[in-house]
This record gives C-alpha cells, sequence and structure tokens, in this order.
C-alpha cells in the first residue's frame, strides 16, 4: 500500500531576493528587542523577523512572549507565527527542553509500545465527526513590492485562507489524495491530507523496518511527552514522491487516485492539462519524531521529514501533525488539533520562476468539533394533528 507525496511548481520569471540570516530563537529575540527599542516601525520589524531562518523551534510560549513584549500588531504577529510554523520541525532550544534523565530501555519500550496500541487502536474507532478545517496559505511567489518595480521574491507570504466542514471518514476515504479531495477542489497550490491516522499508522508501520531511538522530554500543553526519533530507509518506505514534469521544462503537481489506497501526502494541484505531463515515482526515505504522552501511550504530535539530497526537484517535503483532546458529546477523544505542511523546490532564485512558487507552507486548524444525533418524536392519537408547512419533520438531526 502506497503513501504519496506529491509537490510542484510552475515555471516563469522573477527576480531573486537575498537569502534569509540563520539565526537561534536567543538571537532573534536580541535582534527584534533592539530593533523595537530603536522605535522602527512595524513594517520593519516584520520584515526583520521574516529574513532570519530559525536553527531552533519557535515555540507558541516564546513567540506570544515576544508579541507581548513588541505589543505586536498584525503584521509583526503573523510575521511571528509564519517563523513558529517554519521551524516546528526543529529541536526546541536547549534551554526549553526539561533536565529530567532519559528513561530506561525497558520503559522506552513500553511506551513504544503502547503507542501502536493506540494508533492500532484508538484513531481507526474515532466516531464519524464533523469538523471545521481551516487553511492558512503561504508561498514565497514574486511580488511587486513598490509602484512599478519589478516583482521579487521576498520569502513566504499570506496567500489565501480556505475552510470547509469536514467528517472524519470523508477524510479517511479521500487520504489517497484524490482530485474530489475538498480543499484541492476549493483552490490550486499545496494541499495536505492523513492527519485522522493514517500518518501514523504509515510511520509506525514503516519504522519496524527502519530504527527509533530516545529523543528527549519535551514539555507540551497536554503535559509532559516522551520524545522519540525514528528513521526510516528507502527500502521499507511507503511514502513515494511522484515528480510531474510538464512538457517544454514546465513543473507541475498531477494526483491520480489509487485503488484501496489511505495514505498521508502533500499535494500541489495542476492547474494544465494532465494529459500534458509525465510523472516519476520514486520512494523516498524519510525521519521524524515522535511525542508520546509517557502514561497511555497516546500521540501527541508527530512530525514526518522526507528531504533529499539527490537530483530530485523537490528538496523538502515536511509534514506535522498536532493531537488533543477533544470533548464531543461529554467524551473526550484525542483528535488532530492542528498541522503544518512544508515543501521548497530545489530550484534556485536565479531561475525563472513565476506563478506558484518554489516554497509552500500550510497550516491548517481542526476545530469545532461535533458529530450529529438524531431524534425521534413520537406522536399520540391526540397529538397527530397536521403540522405547519415549516415543521413537516417527525425526526431531525442536530449537532451536538
Amino acid at each position: 500500500m502506497r503513501r504519496f507525496i506529491v509537490l510542484a511548481a510552475l515555471v516563469g520569471f522573477a527576480v531573486p531576493c537575498l537569502a534569509a540570516k540563520r539565526a537561534t530563537v536567543a538571537q532573534l529575540e536580541e535582534a527584534v528587542a533592539a530593533a523595537a527599542a530603536a522605535h522602527k516601525p512595524a513594517s520593519e520589524l516584520a520584515k526583520l523577523i521574516a529574513g532570519m531562518e530559525l536553527s531552533e523551534r519557535l515555540s507558541e510560549a516564546s513567540a506570544e512572549r515576544l508579541n507581548t513584549r513588541l505589543h505586536a500588531d498584525s503584521e509583526v504577529a503573523q510575521a511571528l507565527a509564519l517563523q513558529a510554523d517554519r521551524s516546528a520541525f526543529l529541536d526546541l532550544p536547549a534551554s526549553e527542553q526539561p533536565a529530567t534523565p532519559a528513561p530506561d530501555r525497558a520503559a522506552q519500550l513500553r511506551m513504544f509500545d503502547a503507542a501502536g496500541k493506540f494508533v492500532a487502536e484508538t484513531m481507526p474507532r474515532l466516531p464519524n465527526f464533523l469538523a471545521t478545517r481551516t487553511t492558512v496559505h503561504y508561498d514565497d511567489s514574486p511580488q511587486v513590492m513598490k509602484k512599478g518595480a519589478w516583482p521579487v521574491r521576498a520569502g513566504l507570504h499570506f496567500v489565501g485562507r480556505s475552510s470547509r466542514e469536514i467528517s472524519v471518514s470523508g477524510e479517511r476515504e479521500n487520504a489517497s489524495g484524490g482530485r474530489n479531495s475538498g480543499d484541492a477542489e476549493e483552490r490550486g497550490g499545496l494541499v495536505s491530507w492523513g492527519e485522522f491516522g493514517s500518518v501514523l499508522g504509515m510511520t509506525l508501520a514503516d519504522s519496524v523496518n527502519g530504527t527509533v531511538s530516545w529523543s528527549h522530554w519535551e514539555d507540551t500543553s497536554a503535559g509532559r511527552a516522551a520524545v522519540f526519533h525514528y528513521s526510516v530507509p528507502k527500502s521499507a518506505s511507503h511514502f513515494q514522491v511522484v515528480n510531474s514534469l510538464r512538457r517544454q521544462a514546465e513543473l507541475e503537481g498531477f494526483a491520480s487516485r489509487t485503488p484501496g489506497a489511505r495514505a498521508s501526502s502533500i499535494n500541489v494541484r495542476p492547474n494544465g492539462d494532465p494529459a500534458q505531463i509525465s510523472v516519476e515515482h520514486a520512494s523516498r526515505a524519510y525521519q521524524g519524531s515522535l511525542w508520546l504522552d509517557p502514561a497511555t501511550g497516546a500521540i501527541l504530535r508527530i512530525a514526518i521529514e522526507a528531504n533529499s539530497k539527490d537530483a530530485s526537484a523537490f528538496q523538502t517535503a515536511e509534514m506535522l501533525v498536532e493531537y488533543g483532546a477533544v470533548e464531543i458529546g461529554g467524551a473526550t477523544f484525542i483528535c488532530p488539533v492542528r498541522s503544518v505542511a512544508l515543501s521548497r523546490t530545489l530550484l534556485d532564485a536565479n531561475a525563472n520562476i513565476n506563478g506558484v512558487g518554489s516554497e509552500w507552507l500550510n497550516e491548517t486548524l481542526f476545530t469545532n468539533y461535533h458529530r450529529f444525533v438524531g431524534t425521534t418524536r413520537i406522536l399520540t392519537g391526540a397529538d397527530a394533528t397536521p403540522q405547519a408547512p415549516e415543521k413537516p419533520a417527525d425526526s431531525t438531526s442536530k449537532p451536538q
């Protein structure tokens, strides 16, 4: 059973922009504090933040602290939020990691076995909930920064937002990334799926033939998490990259349904004629981290990094899903609450690139979980009188 990643870009004209400056979280805070002390305007603060490439994860707490200290407006807050998303696949600074010693090998095995049981028994049995899936889309397509100027690449920026109601069963059925998946129908661009279990099942199954090792402890909003690192070789991988190359050297992505597939994927939907696209399939090794509840084995967070250093057009294909306790109808369930998908191409800044950028990032939030419950009203002879036209039904369904 194959899981797919499909990635792409379109070719055109653009002027390159300077590379981002690599920095730690502490260096980011120092630079921002200095700029704020110099009373730099919000636009310059946002540009400063966006111009850095973090080597560590910017935690939600750190981003919130910076926002509060800066009295940040929406422009600065969005720049910080984007940095948090871009750095989500990195480790926290050492100063933010607990100094608690690692558990012994037996305890590690118990935790990982419990995680396997959680994935096998809990996630597939989620009721068919409804939820709102809201995705914020970013890319680095060229922008005209000043009137009359050439378009330039100024880094990732907001390009749109999409929101729709989804069902758990619907997400599972569309897990192979068919063209009928809701996000793909709403707009082109980067699309991700697999959050409702297939990403977890694939990773744990593949890691049996890979390696799993203890990484560190981490404090999360759900409590202390045990973090494991895993690595899956190409020979054991069910994570497949599909490079779709259109004629005349244009690059596009095309996803075709695989009958019976239940996949976790990243896709850039094509804007052209699929008949004009040639597709090259290649399995790719991947690695990442798992955040587990040490007491129950519940998976709190998973990161997948299917990156490549070869001649593949797509250098980066990464996906992260966060899970949390959601109360629905008086009961508590573990459901996806947030995901981040990131992809980059190998095309350098001097290439002729237009339209969809060479870097894409989506942040998706899953909110408003609920389920429909049917209610029935039994009529007695005395009550069985004709109803008004606006109330003809004896049974109704309502969200709970």
